[in-house]
């Protein structure tokens, strides 16, 4: 008997091919998005902002997928929940993740508290992330979040990071920071910040100066200096 589906080699990298494509595909899909979020925000942010500043300083903006498989630990019955990722703030500008619908996500309240972003089938979760929070001098919040098991299952997720390019000069603009504030934060090189994230990923993110506040926050500049470029 013919085996169409050919060998098991042929199979596989039929299906890694195929799998390939659909990532890249999703990852078009979620570029797009991110691009017409970023509109919006800035709209939201302040009349003729979008105009102004959505392509001289978005426009350079990449973006790249993380797939996360959670496994939880044998002996989770009984236990209240098992981290699969601790605590954390995004380095990007802006983050949308898929969840299945096994969930696990928790953001946390300003209050220290956590809440449950429950999974629902077909929705997309959107975060603000390090990056555009000190693009908008705060006015945007980078909110902590972890993920958690709690059942014996195993989680999938796709998270989709928007980010500025390595070069760019992260500055929150006179008109986003209004007349009447101060800067927060300090001028800073993308991949200056992301360099410093990279050094101190793991364990630390529990210690609020591993954060965009610890590593740009003082010392900046009052909106009506000149700022070098």
């Amino acid at each position: 008997m013919e085996n169409k589906g050919g060998s098991r080699s042929e199979r596989r990298k039929r299906a890694k091919r195929d799998g390939g494509k659909v990532l890249q595909e999703y990852g078009s899909k979620m570029m797009d998005l991110c691009k017409k979020i970023v509109y919006i925000l800035l709209k939201c942010l302040g009349d003729g902002l979008e105009t102004k500043y959505y392509e001289s300083e978005f426009g350079q903006c990449h973006g790249y997928l993380r797939i996360n498989h959670y496994t939880p630990p044998n002996d989770i019955d009984g236990v209240e929940g098992v981290e699969g990722l601790g605590m954390h703030t995004d380095m990007s500008c802006i983050t949308i993740l898929y969840q299945d619908e096994t969930g696990g996500l928790q953001a946390r309240t300003q209050e220290g508290g956590w809440v449950e972003i429950e999974g629902s089938e077909g929705a997309l979760i959107v975060n603000v992330g390090d990056l555009m929070q000190a693009w908008t001098n705060g006015r945007m919040r980078s909110s902590a979040h972890r993920a958690v098991l709690r059942k014996p299952t195993t989680c999938l997720s796709f998270a989709f990071f928007w980010c500025f390019e390595d070069e760019k000069l992260v500055l929150a603009p006179d008109e986003v920071i209004g007349e009447e504030e101060r800067r927060i934060y300090r001028p800073f090189l993308c991949k200056d910040y992301m360099k410093f994230r990279h050094n101190i990923e793991k364990g630390r993110f529990e210690k609020v100066s591993y954060t965009i506040d610890g590593f740009a926050e003082g010392d900046a500049l009052d909106s009506n200096e000149k700022i070098e470029k």
